[in-house]
């Protein structure tokens, strides 16, 4: 595994933060029924905690929005078996991304819930469970 030091540490510690902050203020989204803004949150805690995992372990991470690839490049196996077991929920993220800009998207409580839990896992899978 890459040694994070430095401005890399700080980069690092910064990107999981950040992710820290969408996955918390998906919940604001949720009490505001915002199921759409919600999920697009959960998706940038996502794609922020895989790439600062990325960064981590070897120095750096691909300029790719897709979660899927994503996932696909790590070497981590827990992240994969999440991936696959729950490929509904990297579908519904990925569509939330571009969807909660560009287009009008419906989601409600059922997606929201299985994302959430989805990213909870993720966040363990790299070794980020405090969130």
């Amino acid at each position: 595994m890459y040694e994070v030091v430095g401005l890399s540490f700080k980069l690092y510690e910064e990107m999981i933060e950040k992710a820290k902050h969408f996955f918390r203020v998906s919940d604001y989204d949720v009490s505001m029924n915002r199921y759409d803004v919600a999920l697009f949150h959960l998706e940038q805690a996502t794609q922020l905690a895989l790439k600062a995992y990325l960064f981590k372990a070897f120095g750096d991470f691909p300029r790719t929005h897709s979660v899927r690839e994503l996932i696909e490049v790590s070497d981590n196996e827990c992240l994969k078996e999440l991936a696959a077991e729950k490929w509904f929920v990297v579908d519904i993220l990925e569509d939330a991304y571009i969807g909660a800009r560009y287009f009008i998207r419906r989601y409600g409580e059922k997606e929201f819930i299985e994302a959430k839990n989805f990213v909870e896992g993720l966040f363990r899978c790299v070794g980020t469970s405090s969130i």
